[in-house]
């Protein structure tokens, strides 16, 4: 599959989804060491992301201490799915006196679980029509504070939205055993079995958490 991937991505070196796939590969070839799969990672970025940095616009940040702090989760699986099971709970934890929760929902097709994650957001958004510039767009029109991602490289990720950096903190949580490599993404979190404390730090381009 890697060989057929670095060969799509040599045909077609403009689709971040070919390449996305190529990374994802990365993580479970044996053959491959983490200083290399992290080179490809850094590659993607390079590839697909940076070009976007030039036109990235300066935030208007709202700096009222009193009033609730945005979280926006952005995830094509807001539905029966594990990253819909994960959040559940998180979504019924937030403080919703000091927290704001906007989802912005990539799921084609909603479900059971689609509507409970609804019912526990302050403001939820189906974005899967919607391109990549556009939905930044709609991030930064809701002045969201701390945006996270539920992707990584997996499917129909939103990758390139976080490269545009609609949001002053960007976070990527669950589904994806590795980095981005993007430099727009500020944390990762993550735990003592995924990343062992003293041993990973050096091949993510986020500040684990």
């Amino acid at each position: 599959a890697i060989d057929c991937y670095r060969r799509a991505v040599e045909i077609i070196p403009r689709s971040p989804v070919l390449h996305s796939n190529l990374v994802y590969a990365l993580n479970f070839a044996p053959g491959y060491h983490a200083p290399a799969i992290f080179e490809e990672h850094l590659q993607w970025a390079r590839q697909h992301a940076a070009p976007l940095a030039a036109s990235i616009p300066p935030l208007e940040v709202d700096r009222n201490p009193d009033r609730r702090l945005r979280i926006g989760y952005v995830s094509p699986n807001f539905r029966e799915h594990a990253v819909g099971f994960f959040c559940e709970p998180i979504f019924e934890s937030h403080d919703r006196l000091a927290c704001e929760i906007i989802a912005y929902s990539d799921a084609a097709r909603g479900d059971a679980a689609t509507a409970r994650l609804r019912d526990h957001a302050d403001r939820w958004h189906d974005t899967h029509r919607l391109s990549d510039e556009q939905l930044a767009q709609q991030i930064r029109q809701d002045q969201v504070d701390v945006l996270v991602d539920l992707s990584g490289h997996l499917a129909n990720h939103r990758l390139l939205v976080f490269a545009r950096k609609p949001a002053p903190v960007q976070v990527t949580y669950l589904g994806y055993p590795n980095t981005t490599g993007l430099s727009t993404i500020d944390y990762r979190l993550t735990d003592d079995y995924a990343d062992p404390p003293g041993t990973t730090e050096p091949y993510y381009t986020e500040r684990l958490i």
